[in-house]
Order: C-alpha cells, then sequence, then structure tokens
C-alpha cells in the first residue's frame, strides 16, 4: 500500500505533486484528436458513467479517471501507463475503504492488521477489467502494484490516485486522503478505452482545518504529535500562513520498521540476522520468536497485509465520520 522498506527520509517542498497541478496542457492533449478511432460525445460520457456504475458495484467506495498523459510530468518511463499497457489510453482508480468501523476501536492496535482488509479495491478492479474487455472490447488489465524486478512496484497506486482527482498526498506519510473517507486503498486499471478525465482536486485535503488550529497551538499537527520525528518517529513538517502545507518531512526508513514487518523484504532482513548470529542458542530464540513467526506468515499473505501501524490515521479527522456507524 504505502510503505517500502529501504527508502530514505524525504522532504517534499510546496509547488511539487502535493500542490495542484496546472491541467491546461493536459486537458488539451486530452481533447486532440490524437486517436482517430476514439468514441463520439455522448457514447464517450456513456461508457465512463457505465464503468464508474461498474466499480462502485463490484465493492469500490469511489471511482475517478485519468487520461495516460498526466503521466508524462511525474512518472519516469517505465513506469507510465503506456509503458505497462501499449495503446494505453486511460487510467480508472477505485478507491475502498480498509478497516472496518469497529476495527477502528480494538484495544489492541495490532489487530488492526488482520481485521476488515477486505481488500475489495482490487475485487473491484479485477471484475472492471473484464467489464471493460467484454463490453467495450478495448485491452484491460490491473495495474500492477508489487514490484516485477527490483524492490519498487512499475506502478504507482498513490500517483494515480492524484491524477485521477480522488485526493491528495498528506503529512501522513504521503497518504493520499480522499477528502469524504480519508484513508482508502487504491487500485487501478489500465485501458485502451479513451475516457474522459476527472478533473484534479482543486483544494488539498490536508491539512485539516483543526489540524491548522493545532498546529498554531503545538506546533504540530496530531498526525505529527502521534509519531514526531524528534522523537524517533517518523513525521514532520510545516505549514504555512494560509493554513497550507509548506513542507513535508517523512522518514519511511523508521516508518517501515514500525509499519511493515510482513513481506519479503523484512524476511531477508531477519533471515540475514539470524544466519549471521554465532551463539546457537541465541539463534534458536530468534527462529522461535514470536516477531520471526509474524514474520514467516506475513509472507504467505504479503499482498493482503503490508501495513500495521494506523496510528497517524487513528488521529486524523479526515474521513473520521465515515468510521463510525450511522
Amino acid at each position: 500500500m504505502l510503505w517500502v522498506v529501504g527508502y530514505k527520509p524525504s522532504r517534499i517542498q510546496k509547488g511539487k505533486i502535493m500542490a495542484q497541478t496546472d491541467t491546461s496542457q493536459l486537458e488539451s492533449q486530452r481533447n486532440s484528436n490524437a486517436y482517430p478511432d476514439r468514441m463520439e460525445g455522448s457514447a464517450h460520457e456513456t461508457a465512463s458513467t457505465a464503468i464508474k456504475a461498474a466499480a462502485l458495484s463490484f465493492g469500490a467506495d469511489v471511482v475517478g479517471i485519468a487520461n495516460v498523459e498526466r503521466w508524462e510530468a511525474y512518472a519516469p518511463a517505465g513506469s507510465r501507463p503506456a509503458d505497462l499497457l501499449p495503446g494505453a489510453r486511460s487510467v480508472v482508480v477505485v478507491g475502498a475503504r480498509g478497516p472496518t468501523a469497529g476495527a477502528w476501536r480494538v484495544a489492541d492496535p495490532r489487530l488492526m492488521e488482520v481485521l476488515g482488509l477486505d481488500f475489495a479495491n482490487d475485487r473491484a478492479i479485477a471484475a472492471l477489467t473484464g467489464f471493460i474487455e467484454q463490453e467495450y472490447e478495448h485491452y484491460a488489465i490491473q495495474a500492477p502494484g508489487l514490484s516485477v524486478a527490483g524492490h519498487q512496484p512499475p506502478f504507482s497506486y498513490m500517483l494515480a490516485a492524484v491524477l485521477s482527482g480522488l485526493g491528495t498526498r498528506s503529512f501522513a506519510a504521503n497518504i493520499v486522503l480522499n477528502p469524504r473517507f480519508g484513508l482508502l486503498y487504491y487500485s487501478a486499471c489500465i485501458t485502451t478505452l479513451e475516457l474522459p478525465a476527472d478533473p484534479l482536486l482543486e483544494q488539498d485535503v490536508c491539512p485539516h482545518p483543526m489540524c491548522v488550529q493545532t498546529y498554531k497551538h503545538i506546533g504540530k499537527t496530531p498526525c505529527m504529535a502521534a509519531c514526531p520525528a524528534d522523537e524517533g518517529g517518523c513525521l514532520d513538517g510545516t505549514i504555512d500562513e494560509d493554513g497550507q502545507i509548506e513542507s513535508v518531512y517523512y522518514d519511511r526508513e523508521r516508518c517501515a520498521s514500525r509499519a511493515m514487518n510482513f513481506g519479503p523484504f523484512v524476511f531477508q532482513k531477519v533471515m540475514a540476522d539470524i544466519v549471521t548470529e554465532d551463539d546457537a542458542e541465541t539463534r534458536k530464540a530468534k527462529i522461535h520468536s514470536d516477531f520471526f513467526t509474524r514474520v514467516c506468515s506475513g509472507v504467505s499473505f504479503y499482498k493482503e497485509s503490508v501495513a500495521q501501524c494506523f496510528e497517524c490515521m487513528r488521529v486524523c479527522p479526515i474521513g473520521r465520520q465515515e468510521r463510525k456507524l450511522k
């Protein structure tokens, strides 16, 4: 989802992808006649409406569409939609809630990693790719969210969520927050079907007005206070006089040590530690430890459990109303 072991601390300045993108050139490209076989007017819009309705019926909470030109300014060659599916013209992005309302209220925070994560986003996008191919006879693939070579996936779901107008990045580990739901799990479908692109959000979702007030009083937002970089945590940043994000500091290595204790990367690190341990009793204790047991079991459901720390989201006011039963 959001964290990858091995990244160095990053600082994002205002004016980068967190700020709104100038889409005038992108919209001009989208409306050009670069594709002679594109659908006309009403059929174009009808297809978009039908695809969004299908995605919602498949379990998504939100759906957004972006044209592939939007990736040119932000993704390196090899990680753009057309690099993954030749002839790609559109990207359909879905977002779905992960933990249930009850999961946010469990007494042991560690239970969050296994409660309520039904990954409706993956199921919805898998069904949607088939829907597009069957209904519109255009190629469609689920955008790859896991690495196929090296340690980085070839496609960023977070960037796709921003470019499809579903959210903007936040102080909290650069998580893309949706204005209604806050934290969502995203998946994307790349297709050769050209669809009208949704507008980018005009206003950054983060910081929430309450967080701006908290920052004025204590110099930190709630998420920064939950995991402060100056006390060994991973979050810091500044808010300008207009109440907008000025800079973001996020230590990914610290975050990964807390929030990603499953998966092949961690298994490799732990195994390297075990095999280089000289003392036989210590080595045996590490092998039979609760932590190593969890790491081993986690490899088998790596894609389904990629985050074990929700503390920055637990204090985030954005989407809080959606984490309550009506």
